[in-house]
């Protein structure tokens, strides 16, 4: 299939007819607790009396309000930074460490993730998204579920750019004796620069991810239009290499942006060229994506290329893909047109994913705007005229 403009007014429910540009939904779905905080509905945390208003960044992060230039919503209801999100959790470098910190939403499949689950992560800068991932499928009460963290770049490397990367390798290493770390693994050539005790017929992972792929870059790069078919030929290896190490039930996930000019990447297609052009025996397919949410994997933070910088990426998507047989451990929904209830917010389980429709972005449209008029009325004054400045005292 080939890829859409974010912007496209195209939709997959038919049901309901937009009368507000919106992003693409071809075979879009997001994680139910992300939809649950943008409507101010999660479940609430012990000590809480009463549910977080609505989310304004997650309701971005579900309908890319900015990038489908709905000039009304981002006028009335500007984007806010992502701490701003109620889930938000702002840890030091201690707390980042200690599994006894609040970690909301660490709950089983949560993205796609279960206890007792193998899984490698490739290219991960300060290994922050592996603790995330091991928070997620080691199991506390069992010798089940691992990590194979790696990285392109060495251990001095990584201890040079990332000041806190000790710390999280350490926590890394405490949630399982059985995580392995790899240094100087290349995605393109998995077999030869895994570290040997994963190179192993019996070795096979429930899910393989890489986050915001890209070449060996300069610091603080990201590879846009200038490395874009050098980045389209280095996912299409990673995917070809990557298979040989999956589980038969498993998926290989590719976490990306989806604004201009990421989505030039034409990413559900490029990632299947190698695969196909070698037969594609297996039947091995494009599932769907998936909204990335970080908030749901704390303590994940993206960074740049050898920087430790974070950057934006409310835009970001989880392309999923797998084998044409489903599984229960998939990530993508089995009921992909079931008519989920949007109001019974109190049924929904916030570890599922729903499907991204038309009538879902139409109802947290609708909510932020209500909101958004709301204040603006508790901000008129009851006169219906606008607040007069204090008056200038006359000098004498």
């Amino acid at each position: 299939m080939s890829s859409k403009n974010e912007s496209d007014d195209g939709s997959n429910d038919a049901a309901t007819t937009s009368t507000f540009p919106h992003r693409n939904l071809d075979q879009l779905y997001c994680p139910t607790a992300t939809y649950l905080c943008a409507i101010g509905a999660n479940p609430l945390e012990e000590g809480q009396l009463s549910s977080p208003s609505a989310c304004i960044p997650c309701a971005y992060k579900v309908c890319n309000f900015d990038i489908a230039l709905d000039q009304e919503f981002t006028k009335l209801v500007p984007n806010q930074r992502p701490e701003q999100c109620p889930r938000s959790i702002k840890r030091t470098k201690k707390s980042a460490d200690n599994d006894d910190a609040p970690t909301t939403c660490v709950k089983d499949g949560m993205m796609g993730y279960k206890r007792g689950m193998n899984v490698l992560t490739v290219g991960d800068g300060d290994f922050s998204f592996s603790l995330a991932v091991a928070k997620l499928v080691v199991s506390d009460n069992s010798d089940s579920g691992m990590v194979v963290a790696t990285s392109y770049e060495d251990l001095t490397t990584l201890q040079r750019v990332y000041p806190a990367f000790d710390d999280t390798l350490n926590a890394l290493k405490s949630c399982s004796t059985k995580n392995i770390i790899g240094y100087k693994v290349d995605a393109t050539q998995l077999k030869k620069t895994l570290p040997p005790n994963v190179i192993q017929p019996s070795m096979k992972f429930h899910r393989i991810c890489w986050n915001f792929p890209c070449t060996a870059i300069g610091h603080g790069q990201d590879g846009q239009n200038e490395s874009m078919e050098e980045n389209k030929e280095l996912v299409r290896k990673f995917m070809a290499n990557a298979l040989q190490f999956l589980d038969e039930c498993g998926e290989i996930q590719i976490i990306h942006k989806t604004k201009p000019p990421y989505n030039q990447w034409d990413m559900e297609t490029v990632a299947m060229e190698e695969i196909n052009k070698n037969g594609n025996e297996l039947e091995f397919e494009y599932k769907g994506r998936l909204v990335f949410d970080k908030c749901n994997m704390p303590p994940y933070v993206p960074r740049k290329a050898l920087d430790k910088k974070s950057f934006p990426c409310h835009d970001a998507c989880v392309y999923v893909f797998g084998f044409r047989r489903r599984s229960v451990e998939s990530t993508i929904p089995n009921n992909e047109k079931a008519d989920i209830d949007l109001d019974a917010t109190t049924s929904l389980d916030p570890s599922s994913v729903i499907p991204v429709t038309t009538k879902l972005i139409d109802t947290l449209r609708t909510k932020h705007l209500a909101l958004a008029s709301y204040k603006r009325e508790l901000r008129r004054p009851s006169d219906g005229n606008p607040k007069k400045g204090k008056k200038q005292r006359k000098r004498k």
